[in-house]
């Protein structure tokens, strides 16, 4: 996510509201969030959904790494060719099912 340029993405919520469509379109051309805020400080963030998804992405990528990392340091780890046939496994029966489903 790029960082917010604070002498152009900090909106009070008044002025948000009324230019949304404005700042809703320098939001998407310029990929920066937009900082609304109350009272003088900073009180949400207005981002990209696609923007949303990778850092939902990233976040999920992190907790299955750390997941990993601890099954390791638990002794809780699997040989490749086990692992590697499992996937096969998995592949062919999800190959058949799509023959299947096509034939009905």
């Amino acid at each position: 996510m790029k960082r917010p340029a604070l002498a152009q993405d900090l909106v009070p919520v008044n002025e948000f509201r009324a230019n949304m469509a404005t700042w809703m379109h320098r939001l998407e051309a310029s990929g920066r969030p937009v900082v609304l805020t109350q009272r003088g400080r900073a009180a949400a963030m207005l981002i990209d959904p696609r923007v949303f998804d990778e850092l939902d992405a990233g976040r999920e990528l992190v907790k299955r790494v750390l997941a990993g990392l601890e099954e390791v340091e638990a002794g809780a780890v699997h040989e490749d060719a086990a692992v590697w046939d499992d996937v096969e496994s998995i592949l062919t029966r999800a190959e058949e099912g799509e023959r299947a489903s096509k034939v009905d």
